[in-house]
């Protein structure tokens, strides 16, 4: 009868108890009865520090509070009679029907995601909306292993045209070689870390190589410093061949306006963030208009797509899902979604240009991204960029006629500089001249006076003498 209730307590998933048995005064057999001292060792280590104790047949954790609110342990194990061992067989089994909800439901949500992306990229024909949706939805396209597989479609790369790599020669005779160089050498916190040494060197060459494959492919755009920071997201994740037909796709397309010779489309895409702006907060527009901060706080923010700001390699590609799905401008109200996102710390701080520059420049990884890039896509449906054009011109001429003016002003500044220092030299010539003549004041004076008659009676004697011989030239001269 004994051996009957120990197999219904472990078939039920408990453990041996550690009290004794009230009717027979000890457990039924040697081996059940080290199974109890191990257990009531355990559990009572474990009671003592009110941690959960877990059991060592099926892993479940149970604990219950008595009537002075001390955690404890609930004894689990087989009782003395049958019915104590069946109401444990059924707590049991209801424990193990709760067991899923102790999986959150964001792991549930993840993996749900997951499975759903995986079934869209597999579908013939492709349903590209959807996959965007997803993409700039909560969480992004979760993990690397998926983003290889819909980064290409979402850029609408179909085949990858393999193109021979150039020797190390040619690469290096490139005019932009040295410089891509320098930055590459600089961008070891983009690396992951505890990357191997070897390994790393390995990447940053074909960091470099790629870069100056597209820019001999396009000899018309201009490599900027923060284009490497791109290129490098866009190796770790799709590998050398893909990331460099991926890359280059992206040089002539989101990026092109950055590598022009000139920043004026860069600048005006810049502007877009203080007609957002104006229209979020009309308070926090102001103070920064004020504090003259300007735009060049979110300069690498656009053109690196905030590679070269975040140091965490999860928020950058969780961005760049965003950004290959959404359009050219997202990241303009990505950047406005953040500016709003500090407001407190913009208005608390002096409105000063640099104090604010420092501010806004600060962007911590711990930043709540999923809660920005709500923000920005409402942003964007509220303020698309079209309705925003011409504010953006307006504050851009704005913007030169007060360059102009101050241009005009630093020049007038520079001549009267000028004409001050010219004159201080005249004064200083007389000065040492006289400092050394042994003169007193009258007699300077006259030497003044004696000079003046000289220079006089010299460009009196010059004019004669040039009317002279104009009358023995031109007889003409000398009848007039």
């Amino acid at each position: 009868m004994e051996e009957n209730k120990s197999e219904t307590a472990r078939d039920s998933g408990g453990v041996k108890s550690n009290s004794k048995d009230e009717t027979n005064g000890a457990c039924s057999s040697p081996e059940d009865q080290k199974v109890t001292n191990k257990g009531t060792s355990e559990r009572d280590q474990l009671t003592e520090a009110g941690k959960e104790v877990e059991d060592c047949c099926n892993g479940e954790i149970y604990k219950r509070k008595d009537l002075s609110g001390e955690q404890k342990v609930e004894d689990v194990t087989g009782s003395s009679s049958e019915n104590d061992a069946s109401e444990m067989t059924e707590k049991n089994m209801k424990r193990r029907k709760k067991r899923p909800k102790n999986v959150s439901q964001e792991a549930q949500d993840r993996q749900k995601k997951m499975q759903q992306i995986q079934d869209l990229l597999s579908s013939s024909p492709l349903d590209l909306e959807v996959l965007r949706k997803l993409a700039i939805g909560d969480g992004g396209l979760i993990k690397d292993e998926l983003r290889r597989k819909a980064w290409p479609r979402l850029m609408m790369i179909e085949h990858m045209e393999v193109t021979p790599k150039p020797t190390l020669d040619t690469i290096k005779s490139h005019k932009d070689y040295q410089q891509v160089v320098l930055d590459v050498n600089r961008s070891l916190k983009r690396f992951p870390p505890g990357i191997d040494d070897d390994y790393r060197l390995v990447l940053m060459d074909q960091l470099t190589t790629l870069i100056i494959r597209i820019l001999m492919k396009h000899p018309e755009l201009n490599y900027y410093q923060g284009f490497h920071d791109v290129a490098i997201t866009f190796l770790l994740v799709m590998g050398e061949d893909v990331g460099y037909e991926m890359v280059e796709k992206l040089s002539v397309t989101h990026l092109s306006e950055f590598m022009r010779p000139t920043m004026e489309k860069t600048t005006y895409y810049l502007t877009y963030i203080y007609p957002i702006l104006r229209r979020a907060d009309a308070k926090l527009y102001q103070f920064l208009i004020d504090s003259g901060v300007g735009t060049v706080f979110c300069l690498p923010w656009l053109i690196t797509w905030f590679a070269h700001t975040l140091s965490d390699y999860r928020n950058v590609v969780r961005l760049y899902d965003c950004f290959l799905a959404s359009p050219y401008l997202m990241p303009m109200y990505i950047a406005a979604a953040i500016v709003l996102h500090k407001k407190e710390d913009v208005l608390a701080g002096e409105c000063d240009m640099a104090m604010q520059h420092f501010i806004l420049s600060q962007v911590p990884d711990t930043l709540p991204l999923e809660r920005i890039l709500v923000d920005a896509g409402e942003l964007y449906n509220l303020y698309p960029p079209d309705t925003l054009q011409e504010e953006v011109n307006e504050f851009l001429q704005k913007k030169a006629e007060e360059e102009k003016l101050e241009k005009q002003q630093v020049l007038e500044r520079r001549k009267k500089f000028e004409a001050a220092r010219r004159g201080q030299n005249y004064r200083g010539i007389l000065a040492t001249v006289f400092r050394y003549l042994p003169l007193v004041p009258a007699q300077r004076n006259m030497l003044v006076k004696v000079a003046a008659f000289a220079v006089t009676a010299y460009i009196a004697t010059s004019l004669y003498s040039y009317y002279s011989n104009s009358a023995l030239v031109f007889p003409f001269v000398a009848k007039r």
